[in-house]
């Protein structure tokens, strides 16, 4: 009887034991999430980074499955503590989940951009703007994605982007910018000179304006030229040189407006290719001193 005793007291204490000792772990488990959860909602983020790191390799060490949640707040606690690396690795886990939320695509798009990772970031980008379209970052996104649209030449996407973007892009000095660049991308040289003209109105000297309206007044003047000079040699009547004097007055009119945006880009971007155009204008002026010192600095 003693024995059976001993033995019946010997299983408890090992019950016992092992339900303590299953217990632990969930305590654990349970002390951290708790803690994480209050250092992510107080904004503490270098603290609930490292608490969420805890959690999940704890889950991980016993191959316990850990839920989207976690890996949510634990991939914005690492984008906001600078661990950029760690947060797309939880971040990548949990944009697959239902725990996915605003600020998991516009952590990952920013950490994209850290990373220089440019098709990842438009991705994440349009997720945002997709999924949020009211969101609280949606303006600054669509700001981006219409930058980053131009700088990897998806240009009707950024095309159809420019109309939804938030407040007075064509005040804004560097949209309107990257608006030009890409209506010249599109050859549409008429929607390119009408901008051009709005940028020097917000700054005279801005350089991708200057840039488009000297190409294209001398294209124009050199075009003009080699049109109405060959009229010329087909048809050497006075009627026609009449014309071709009318023409020329045009032309040099062309040529001086090029002359002044060149000179006021090689100013500021002493460019050899604004030199030359330079020395090219004064050549057809006859300006040979002129066209002498360009020339050498286009060399």
């Amino acid at each position: 009887m003693f024995l059976h005793q001993k033995i019946l007291v010997s299983i408890t204490f090992l019950i016992l034991f092992s339900f303590f000792y299953a217990c632990s772990p969930l305590r654990q488990f349970s002390d951290l999430s708790q803690e994480a959860e209050m250092a992510y909602s107080s904004g503490n983020y270098a603290d609930a980074y490292d608490l969420y790191r805890q959690l999940i390799e704890a889950h991980q060490s016993r191959n316990q499955s850990i839920d989207g949640e976690t890996y949510n707040r634990a991939g914005v606690s690492a984008y906001e503590a600078g661990e950029t690396q760690q947060a797309l690795e939880y971040l990548e886990f949990a944009r697959h989940t239902e725990a996915a939320d605003d600020r998991t695509f516009a952590s990952l798009a920013k950490a994209y951009r850290e990373i220089d990772n440019l098709s990842r970031e438009i991705t994440n980008l349009e997720r945002y703007l997709d999924r949020f379209p009211d969101g609280a970052e949606a303006d600054a996104f669509r700001v981006r994605l219409f930058e980053t649209l131009v700088e990897s030449m998806n240009l009707q996407q950024a095309l159809n982007l420019w109309p939804e973007l938030p407040g007075n892009p064509y005040q804004d000095e560097g949209l309107l910018t990257l608006y030009l660049q890409l209506n010249r991308q599109i050859d549409n040289t008429a929607k390119a000179a009408e901008l051009a003209e709005r940028l020097l109105d917000l700054n005279r000297n801005n350089q991708e304006a200057l840039d488009f309206l000297a190409r294209k007044h001398f294209q124009e003047a050199t075009s003009m030229y080699n049109r109405e000079m060959r009229a010329y040699e087909e048809n050497r009547t006075h009627r026609q040189y009449a014309h071709l004097l009318e023409a020329l007055e045009i032309v040099n009119t062309d040529l001086r407006i090029a002359m002044n945006y060149f000179k006021r880009l090689y100013e500021q971007n002493p460019r050899p290719e604004y030199a030359g155009f330079i020395a090219d204008i004064y050549e057809r002026f006859q300006d040979e001193e002129n066209a002498r010192y360009f020339r050498r600095r286009a060399d």
